[in-house]
């Protein structure tokens, strides 16, 4: 684990003009996180703003404190000097990209995560890899605070919960991120308006996506691996600020005897994005991603490969699957 949540809360309470992020290509987990820990350093006063190098998803603008997100612009201008970097769901500093430049010289880091592969880069590193999200690290930080909960920053969290468990079927459904979700609900969190907005809210243009998907995925190492594809081509040809491939890795997941899926995008010519999932203990998808300078968790793990084409990043991941095997 690390540094523990007291050393956290201390050098929370201790700090002043924070600068809160998430990785690029943010989920549910790394803004429901930040946002939970925004409203608690609220309570505390303390000065604070939230960037990452990125859009902001506009599928969480149902969150409250979503609108103060700032994504990432050359020569912006902050209220002040951060002082103190917080990375949220971050599991190494270069996923933060140029948001790190913002931070003060000299400035602390904290690092909030829950990642297997988190690098520790932070002053002080509080890698909780038992949790089911950082969402729930972030839940126990607040808990150190002894603050009780309102309804939006436990929504914040239930949202954080609902991503990285894959709808509370993933391993880090745990008693304990059970409980802490009868708390989130206790708290006035509204869970069918958030599985609405979350699950059942799609584009045209995302529906279309995924039957792009679903018609590329093929079967390779004898059934175990199944892949699929989104090429810069569809993108291209659709309106990409519409398109939301947030879990289509899972769906070939479902088919009879497979052990890993493999889903490779390239919504930017020659930055292949890469997401594994696996449903076999036997095999780790993290040691395949960091092969390729990524990583997360044992079933569930992501990277990106920079200037190179999708068929020679597939016929490589295709190769470290079966070697992982």
């Amino acid at each position: 684990m690390g540094d523990s949540v007291q050393k956290v809360v201390a050098a929370l309470k201790d700090a002043d003009c924070f600068l809160l992020s998430t990785h690029i290509n943010p989920d549910g987990d790394g803004i429901g996180s930040m946002l939970a820990l925004s409203w608690a350093l609220k309570k505390m006063g303390k000065r604070h703003v939230m960037v990452i190098d990125d859009k902001v998803p506009e599928m969480f603008s149902y969150l409250d404190g979503y609108q103060d997100i700032l994504p990432y612009a050359e020569g912006m201008l902050l209220p002040f000097s951060p002082r103190c970097l917080v990375a949220l769901d971050v599991s190494n500093i270069e996923r933060m990209k140029r948001v790190t430049s913002l931070l003060a010289e000299g400035g602390q880091i904290i690092n909030i995560d829950h990642h297997l592969s988190n690098s520790n880069f932070g002053d002080i590193n509080l890698v909780d890899i038992k949790a089911s999200s950082c969402a729930e690290v972030v839940f126990n930080i607040i808990t150190g605070f002894g603050f009780d909960l309102d309804m939006s920053t436990a929504e914040a969290i239930y949202t954080g919960i609902a991503i990285d468990t894959g709808r509370f079927r993933f391993a880090g459904t745990t008693a304990s991120c059970m409980r802490i979700t009868g708390d989130l609900i206790d708290a006035g969190a509204r869970i069918s308006l958030i599985a609405d907005r979350l699950f059942y809210d799609n584009s045209l243009e995302t529906i279309k996506a995924l039957s792009e998907v679903l018609g590329t995925a093929s079967l390779y190492l004898d059934g175990q691996l199944v892949v699929s594809s989104l090429g810069n081509d569809f993108y291209e040809k659709n309106d990409k600020e519409k398109i939301d491939t947030e879990g289509f890795v899972n769906y070939p997941l479902t088919i009879k005897g497979v052990k890993v899926s493999l889903l490779l995008q390239e919504a930017v010519k020659g930055v292949v994005r890469g997401s594994l999932r696996s449903k076999d203990d036997s095999i780790d998808v993290n040691d395949v991603a960091r092969i390729f300078g990524g990583g997360g968790h044992a079933k569930a793990a992501g990277f990106v490969v920079n200037e190179e084409r999708l068929d020679a990043v597939k016929a490589k991941v295709i190769d470290a699957v079966k070697a992982a095997l």
